[in-house]
């Protein structure tokens, strides 16, 4: 891989990054499945997804999820934030006893994610 490579996914998974550590803090405890999916310019289809897992005050609210999903979550995220004429969409689901869903997206030529008041796919 060259340097130039490295330094964008380098780059990408920081911007991503970014998004999950300001979600993390307002998610209760329970399972939570963090989805995105990033369509180029071009059509491709990118898609990753996390696994969170946030204990109970019992457990001093410990956060656990797979690294490899971490990063993997937040390179697409951070790639499709940083490329204009991408589309970025986010689902948060939650698990059955919260019941929330949360949808952010991010169309063509918008540099930031907004929430979605329609429901959103990924």
């Amino acid at each position: 891989m060259s340097t130039l490579t490295q330094s964008r996914r380098t780059g990408a998974m920081a911007e991503g990054r970014k998004f999950i550590d300001h979600l993390i803090p307002q998610l209760s405890p329970g399972d939570h499945l963090l989805s995105v999916r990033v369509e180029t310019a071009t059509g491709r289809i990118l898609p990753a997804r996390v696994l969170i897992n946030v204990a109970g005050p019992e457990l001093c609210g410990i956060v656990s999820l797979e690294p490899s999903q971490l990063n993997a979550f937040a390179t697409v995220l951070g790639a499709g934030m940083q490329s204009l004429g991408s589309t970025v969409t986010v689902l948060l689901r939650s698990s059955p006893e919260h019941g929330r869903t949360k949808g952010w997206i991010k169309s063509d030529w918008d540099s930031e994610l907004r929430d979605s008041k329609a429901p959103v796919y990924c």
